[in-house]
């Protein structure tokens, strides 16, 4: 709604729609291929996690894993949600569709990094406060790439 309010009139519409591909597409990414590179089955090197894609559970950890899954998707598709607004009345809805998919999977790179307890910057000691690190960092760094791009 903050968004909205920011925007003329005749563009609230299309910002909540936005706001809603953001969860629609960005979480369909995130099931697919987000939730496995952030917290995946395996890790390479701290750098990224591999395995759980297209998540999916046994009956033994079906709450704690679809629990999980769906807290960390909020954050993956709030990382995406902060970009609209740098780019808000500037992009076509189609062109947007596109960037809300890509971006949630950019997003899981860094989130492994520090959430992920075989993250390297989790082992360095990293301790992100309310995703500041890799929410609101990652959104605003590809909101100003994106809003570079616009230019």
């Amino acid at each position: 709604l903050l968004e909205s309010g920011a925007v003329s009139s005749k563009n609230e519409v299309n910002i909540m729609t936005k706001n809603a591909v953001d969860v629609i597409f960005g979480g369909l990414s995130y099931w697919m291929f987000g939730y496995g590179l952030s917290f995946g089955a395996s890790s390479v090197h701290g750098f990224c996690g591999v395995g759980n894609f297209f998540v999916d559970s046994n009956s033994t950890d079906m709450g704690d894993t679809f629990a999980h899954f769906f807290f960390q998707s909020s954050f993956a598709t709030t990382a995406t949600t902060i970009v609209s607004g740098a780019m808000a009345e500037r992009t076509k809805l189609e062109a947007y569709i596109v960037f809300s998919f890509f971006n949630t999977v950019t997003y899981s790179i860094p989130a492994h990094w520090i959430w992920d307890t075989r993250g390297f910057l989790h082992q360095l000691g990293c301790v992100d406060i309310a995703g500041s690190g890799a929410v609101h960092l990652v959104g605003a760094v590809t909101g100003l790439i994106a809003t570079w791009l616009l230019k």
